[in-house]
């Protein structure tokens, strides 16, 4: 067992010599089969980002798709052999061929009969293969919580070869027994289960490796239009280095790390190449940019950080937004109906609308804050020029709702948009509305609308995905119809 022993000498110095596979992040994974509530979304993302994981074509990844041999060894190959599978495919061999190569070069086929690697791959051979490359250190960690192997129900029917693998990937917390009580010893092995066990191994080959030198490669994009912000550049770093800080230490001038095309987290061991995305800013940061510029210049002081507009369109609750508001940054209600009420300004505003299957020019009108009634008019007037032309056909701004509510709606800095087709809903209850349906209801907002993208470049929240960690109505609390200046 644990063969490859020199994963970590023979990445960090082979490695840069040969040509590898595209980059980690070179295509943001996104595929129409693993959505992101899927139970091995991460890890199967992450495997994909790395270079190491391939999909199924049209945009697939068939994640319950039976794993079958050569893609399990050339998984395994490009993870725990990187070096060895680029010279094979370098030397013209198929990607199959390149995976078998590359995994018996590197041991990881030892205690395997390799005419048998055919057809799907069982759970007891994928975790003899995972065994051998397991790296020689291991620290076990404090929520650690590892299987008696020996418990489950099919231990006996194991060779000793592979109860050995078994139970050294579950003293590692690699893997789990079933629901049934068993390991499904014979059970063939789905391409997300490979995946994430795969994954398992790599972070405990990378912790091994961790601070250790690594060179890598850094392709800097612009993530709107894929251009090239800075010629590629070579970077000293160590393995398990958070790509966000490698990104941070880059001057692209007025762009940001794009968090949300970034597939793979941080640098590993099987990958020596990474596409960093940056888009451009936004006009609040590169105000707030130009501030500490002008700080830095000794033309501003930092005391005055909070006092400055960029605030005024960065998503969320901060004491600019009060004084605009309420004139005090302590505050963020409104005392009274009385006090909501003399602050309120009706505005109108152009928007689209659906006649017999037709979008036409229609207004509406919503009582707001007076102090965000131009940002108002600006947004909905965005919103009607954009080539989507989205339709709406009722609006809610201004409305009091007692004098315990906590909702903007008291205070006229939320608006409502399409309230039937965009629900409100709390762990698959339904509180207002009856549906949200983006992409078949012409109504409902959908994530990548410009509805959102446009509320959100004058700082205003999205109740879709402002309190969960995504706009999937599946779980957590969502209020698709919402938006919200205060974000909440």
């Amino acid at each position: 067992m644990h063969t490859v022993k020199r994963v970590c000498t023979l990445v960090l110095t082979g490695l840069l010599a040969l040509p590898m596979a595209a980059p980690a992040g070179a295509a943001a994974a996104s595929f129409s089969d693993l959505p992101s509530s899927h139970w091995a979304y991460i890890a199967m993302t992450e495997a994909a980002g790395y270079g190491i994981l391939q999909g199924t074509g049209a945009n697939t990844m068939s994640p319950s798709a039976p794993l079958t041999w050569p893609q399990f060894l050339a998984m395994a190959a490009r993870a725990f052999a990187p070096e060895e599978y680029a010279r094979s495919a370098a030397s013209g061999a198929a990607w199959d061929q390149a995976g078998l190569d590359a995994a018996r070069s590197a041991g990881l086929l030892e205690g395997l009969d390799e005419a048998a690697l055919t057809g799907a791959v069982t759970r007891q051979d994928a975790a003899l293969l995972l065994c051998n490359a397991l790296p020689e250190e291991y620290t076990p960690s404090f929520w650690d919580q590892p299987i008696d192997p020996t418990a489950l129900s099919d231990w006996g029917r194991m060779d000793s070869l592979r109860q050995e693998a078994v139970a050294e990937l579950a003293r590692r917390c690699v893997i789990q027994g079933k629901a049934d009580g068993s390991f499904g010893y014979a059970d063939p092995l789905q391409r997300c289960d490979g995946a994430v066990l795969l994954m398992r191994v790599l972070e405990q080959v990378d912790n091994s490796c961790r601070g250790e030198s690594q060179t890598v490669t850094l392709h800097i994009l612009n993530a709107d239009t894929g251009e090239a912000l800075l010629p590629d550049q070579q970077v000293e770093t160590e393995v398990s280095t958070y790509l966000s800080s490698l990104a941070n230490g880059l001057d692209v001038g007025y762009y940001v790390y794009d968090y949300d095309r970034e597939t793979a987290s941080y640098t590993s061991t099987a990958c020596d190449s990474y596409t960093l995305y940056f888009r451009p800013m936004t006009g609040a940061e590169i105000q707030e940019e130009q501030f500490w510029e002008k700080v830095e210049r000794g033309e501003a002081a930092y005391e005055d950080y909070y006092k400055q507009d960029f605030w005024l369109n960065f998503q969320g609750d901060n004491a600019r937004k009060h004084i605009l508001l309420f004139g005090d940054e302590s505050k963020s209600r409104f005392a009274s109906q009385e006090e909501a009420a003399a602050a309120m300004t009706a505005v109108t505003v152009p928007v689209w609308q659906l006649s017999g299957g037709e979008k036409v020019s229609s207004t509406l009108t919503l009582s707001v804050h007076a102090a965000l009634a131009e940002d108002v008019k600006e947004i909905f007037a965005e919103i009607y020029n954009d080539p989507e032309h989205f339709p709406i056909h009722d609006v809610g701004g201004y409305a009091w709702r007692g004098d315990s509510a906590t909702g903007e709606h008291n205070c006229g800095t939320a608006i409502d948009i399409n309230a039937n087709e965009n629900y409100q809903i709390r762990d698959g209850q339904v509180l207002a509305g009856s549906c949200w349906e983006p992409g078949s209801n012409a109504y409902s907002i959908s994530p990548d609308s410009s509805v959102v993208r446009i509320f959100a470049e004058h700082g205003w929240s999205w109740g879709g995905d402002a309190w969960a960690y995504s706009s999937d109505d599946s779980e957590g609390y969502h209020d698709y119809m919402h938006f919200s200046y205060m974000g909440e």
